[in-house]
């Protein structure tokens, strides 16, 4: 059984829209996670859910330890190991009001260091290979309703324009084992908070990381 690793910010957790008041997540079957799973076959591919509300690629918040991506993610490769692939889906949080105009040039290189933790380590098949890593340039922040007072990513829509752009070239420093995919163009994110995936949403990431994955896995059973 082939073992993916899934390590990500709330959208990878299933954070409702929203929900902030009264905090909610959708369950297994809706989260993008859960619904990979089931369109993949379930007898030949386990897929981990490692998603975080407000975990950033490698930045630290003020006062909540354990929110920067680089920060856990050696011991949790660690925890899944062997693993075959792992799929990274970060830099929304990145865009946040108190980290002061981050660009997206930035946080590709927080991508990156994420990628060489990975690379680091032989927590691949058979655990003595580089695990393959997917990079998956996330829905882009929208702008919300005017009368929204919450202005953590204000104009954060504005500056992610060129966060797949940023990914890709990372990505493409790497001659084999790293791979892309922008999920902007398929999957938008719900005007309700301007930065959650709704359940449509999880549905259609689901749709377009399955037909990635196999390709991934396609294209290296061929060699």
């Amino acid at each position: 059984m082939k073992t993916i690793v899934c390590y990500g910010d709330s959208n990878t957790y299933g954070f409702v829209p929203g929900a902030y008041v009264v905090r909610k997540r959708f369950d297994r079957n809706t989260r993008w996670t859960g619904r990979l799973q089931k369109l993949l076959d379930p007898n030949e591919f386990y897929v981990v859910e490692e998603g975080l509300g407000s975990r950033t690629t490698n930045i630290n918040y003020a006062n909540r330890p354990g929110y920067r991506g680089t920060q856990l993610f050696l011991p949790i490769l660690h925890t899944h190991s062997p693993i075959d692939l792992v799929v990274l889906m970060l830099g929304t949080n990145d865009f946040k009001k108190e980290f002061h105009n981050r660009t997206t040039r930035q946080i590709a290189a927080g991508v990156k260091e994420l990628i060489e933790i990975a690379r680091s380590t032989t927590y691949g098949p058979n655990l003595n290979t580089i695990p393959p890593i997917l990079i998956v340039s996330p829905p882009l922040p929208v702008e919300t309703d005017p009368q929204n007072t919450d202005d953590t990513f204000k104009g954060a829509s504005k500056r992610a324009e060129t966060l797949a752009r940023d990914l890709k070239s990372v990505v493409d420093t790497y001659p084999t084992g790293v791979y892309f995919v922008d999920a902007a163009p398929h999957v938008q994110s719900s005007p309700v908070d301007g930065i959650h995936l709704d359940e449509q949403a999880h549905e259609k990431l689901a749709i377009l990381l399955n037909e990635k994955i196999r390709d991934i896995f396609n294209a290296s059973s061929e060699k």
